[in-house]
């Protein structure tokens, strides 16, 4: 294992920039199509019990954290954007695939697996996902909050909902906007007759949400 002591200025012919908490910066430049650190690893072990896990952080705060400017992340990015872009550029990106020929009969696969525990207290909001728009308008038409996209259209439900019917949430939708009709809030005439219907299976059960043509204003 790597030692950076404070009088360290290199590590691995790249140079260290001191931060503010006395530790150091990698600090690299021109990177080109490839890894500024890269961690590949293969594993053939029976596991039953325990977690196998590529990267880990441990983060345990006891101090004082005011409001305003003050977060407190375990893993952070900030990616600065610039020149001439053509491309997909996301901040986090992740690729889950197989290798081999698995078997996953009993497998609970995710993307992304969020588990927040009980915090205790009574925080202002507690969310899984949080997006944070900062926008300027410009370009307003291509402003998406969530998106899906696949080649393959095997897809059983958009969005479910596990658990008991006990921990149904009590809305399908808050918002802090006013009912006023403006944006995705339409006038609605009873007399409007829904041609198509949305399926939402509940508990085994489907359901349909009527869909009336857009007449509203």
């Amino acid at each position: 294992m790597a030692t950076i002591s404070s009088s360290s200025s290199t590590f691995m012919g790249n140079a260290l920039g001191p931060n503010t908490s006395g530790c150091f910066d990698w600090v690299l430049s021109d990177l080109d199509a490839d890894n500024a650190f890269g961690l590949v690893i293969t594993d053939a072990n029976t596991v039953t019990s325990g977690y196998v896990q590529g990267y880990y952080v441990s983060m345990t705060t006891t101090g004082a954290y005011s409001t305003g400017n003050t977060q407190i992340n375990a893993i952070a990015v900030d990616m600065f954007l610039g020149g001439t872009l053509a491309c997909e550029a996301e901040a986090l990106y992740i690729y889950l695939a197989a290798s081999g020929t698995p078997t996953t009969t009993s497998a609970n696969i995710n993307g992304i697996n969020i588990y927040i525990d009980d915090l205790g207290g009574n925080p202002s909001r507690v969310s899984g996902i949080q997006i944070h728009w900062a926008d300027d308008g410009t370009g307003s038409t291509a402003f998406i909050y969530a998106r899906m996209e696949g080649a393959s259209p095997a897809c059983i439900s958009f969005i479910e909902k596990g658990g008991t019917a006990a921990s149904n949430p009590t809305y399908l939708l808050t918002t802090n906007s006013a009912a006023t009709a403006a944006g995705w809030i339409r006038t609605y005439t009873v007399g409007d007759a829904a041609t198509l219907a949305l399926a939402c299976n509940i508990n085994g059960t489907v359901y349909n949400i009527p869909m009336v043509v857009d007449s509203c204003g």
